[in-house]
């Protein structure tokens, strides 16, 4: 799979612009390192598809349309809007709608897998009863009140949920070749 320059930059301006109207200066050291970002979130959510494919996820039509019909850019009054959608498509993602869905499909397979992967990510009692006892002996007296024992189980399930999409991603990085051409998205070819 190719992801093309057009498309990363594409992402990284809309980025940068949404950065902007929250009045964030963006110069061109934040560009270079918003490129970087997009470029890995983009090949994570590619290598996290395959392993999708691999495991015979798949997004369903109906799904599909309820995710776009859940999009507030597609809709016109309160409704989604058919020609709204098309025109927002070509405007901001510049894409026709059979790419633009195909896009979305991937992402919504992804971010599936994520989620199977966090709720696998189980941790055991005793070790929420240790980590709690140690967040209890080491957190500033006044923010004592605040530390719950669900709150320090739900960080280490998140933990344990990113070491596994780490590890997934090691392992299949390590079997799909991949090449990187950042000179060219630079500008330094």
């Amino acid at each position: 799979t190719k992801i093309p320059a057009q498309k990363l930059l594409l992402r990284v301006n809309q980025y940068a612009d949404a950065l902007r109207g929250k009045g964030t200066e963006v110069d061109d050291a934040m560009m270079s390192r918003l490129k970087r970002e997009m470029l890995n979130d983009m090949l994570i959510e590619e290598m996290m598809a395959l392993k999708a494919d691999e495991l015979g996820l798949k997004v369903t039509n109906d799904e599909l349309s309820r995710d776009i019909r859940a999009t507030p850019a597609f809709h016109r009054d309160g409704q989604f809007d058919q020609d709204v959608y098309f025109r927002q498509v070509r405007a901001i993602f510049r894409e026709n709608p059979q790419e633009y869905e195909r896009s979305r499909r991937k992402s919504i397979k992804s971010g599936r897998l994520k989620q199977l992967i966090f709720r696998m990510a189980k941790v055991p009692p005793a070790e929420v009863e240790q980590a709690y006892a140690q967040v209890l002996k080491t957190a500033p007296k006044k923010d004592l009140a605040k530390i719950t024992k669900e709150g320090v189980a739900q960080n280490l399930q998140q933990q344990r949920a990113v070491e596994l999409i780490n590890h997934c991603l090691k392992q299949l990085s390590s079997r799909v070749e991949h090449q990187i051409w950042f000179d060219r998205v630079e500008g330094n070819s």
